[in-house]
């Protein structure tokens, strides 16, 4: 908002202002209000550490993923080649 109001601090960034004027905040509000608000049960990013067969694409072209999420009832192997 402008102007600004006098004696009053300024942060770097939105996440640098929640964690410094509203540390203490219980309610979390100000940190769901970042484009990517942190979680409490943060998803994993990459791929997994198994692969799995690729049904979703035709026989003739598909092969082996590690794509997240993997599909419920896969076989799952330690490599492609595996």
């Amino acid at each position: 908002t402008r102007p600004m109001p006098n004696g009053r601090f300024t942060y770097s960034s939105q996440l640098a202002c929640c964690k410094a004027a509203y540390a203490g905040q219980t309610s979390g509000v100000c940190l769901s209000q970042l484009p990517s608000p942190p979680t409490m049960s943060p998803t994993d990013s990459g791929g997994l550490d198994v692969f799995y067969p690729d049904y979703a694409t035709a026989y003739s072209n598909a092969g082996c993923i590690n794509t997240r999420p993997m599909p419920n009832g896969r076989f799952t192997y330690s490599s492609q080649l595996a």
